[in-house]
């Protein structure tokens, strides 16, 4: 087991540009996991780096190889999408699938945006907007897009967030998710085609991203197809069938000892017809031995 575990770490690394094999689940969750731990676990240091160089008005190091989480991502990008191509053709599935993840992060971008947008603005105090156009004027009166960056992150770390935070979320808890049942109701009504389209745009932006990731687990926890698919053999052993009732010879994996030449079969076949030769001429034509 341990020989299988880390052969998989080998065909990651050997097999980075190989997009027409085959991977077994095991080489894909041996891998992946630990590959996003390491991204997410040193995310939180390199985001301190970049915060600290704004709030000292220093340009942070743009060289995304100074950054272990990012470097990790960018170093790793084309053997992680090769091996995803693998692993859907060990199941039997097409490469088009790995465009999935992809699916995933955009949908959930347009949905972040959309939610950092709508809540602050449906805030009835006045702080979300209030929030929202200081920043818009702070960036447009800065000088150049550093400047604009400093400023932002001189005014963000005054600001006391977990009072904003608590404002916002009371907010969001107050929004009533009827309201958009009812907007598509009466737009519906009115215009048919238009209010399906819309149901079904909301929805897509809604449940997009998560539909897109568990669709892409479902294709990675696919069993392998045995034996010959369109992209190779499997690269798990075949499976043999044991004869039913009958003990397993557990010294079979030894009869290449005893394996004989083809000269030594022609000769012991000789000496056997020769035997049997010997005893018809002995025991039934009654002939003394020679």
């Amino acid at each position: 087991m341990i020989s299988r575990i880390s052969s998989t770490y080998e065909n990651f690394t050997f097999k980075f540009l190989d997009f027409d094999g085959r991977a077994t689940r095991l080489e894909y969750w041996c891998v992946i996991p630990l590959i996003w731990l390491f991204i997410f676990l040193m995310l939180p240091g390199d985001a301190a780096e970049i915060w600290g160089h704004l709030l000292q008005r220093d340009v942070p190091p743009l060289n995304p190889f100074h950054y272990g989480s990012l470097g990790l991502f960018l170093f790793t990008f084309v053997p992680r999408l090769s091996l995803t191509v693998r692993r859907l053709h060990d199941s039997g599935r097409s490469a088009k699938w790995a465009k999935l993840p992809f699916t995933a992060v955009s949908l959930g971008l347009v949905l972040s945006v959309g939610l950092l947008t709508a809540i602050p603005m449906s805030d009835p105090s006045g702080l979300g907007p209030g929030l929202m156009v200081a920043g818009a004027v702070t960036a447009s009166l800065s000088g150049s897009f550093w400047e604009a960056l400093f400023n932002l992150a001189a005014i963000a770390n005054s600001l006391d967030w977990d009072a904003i935070l608590t404002t916002l979320l009371g907010v969001a808890a107050q929004a009533d998710p009827g309201g958009v049942l009812d907007q598509t109701g009466a737009l519906t009504a009115h215009d048919p085609f238009l209010g399906f389209q819309f149901l079904f745009q909301f929805t897509l932006i809604a449940l997009g991203p998560f539909i897109a990731l568990l669709l892409h687990l479902y294709f990675m926890l696919l069993p392998s197809q045995r034996g010959e698919n369109a992209h190779g053999t499997s690269p798990l052993p075949s499976r043999t069938r044991r004869s039913r009732g009958r003990p397993e010879n557990a010294y079979a994996g030894y009869a290449y000892l005893t394996k004989r030449t083809e000269e030594e079969e022609r000769q012991l076949h000789a000496a056997r017809k020769a035997q049997v030769r010997e005893l018809y001429q002995r025991r039934v034509l009654g002939k003394p031995d020679s």
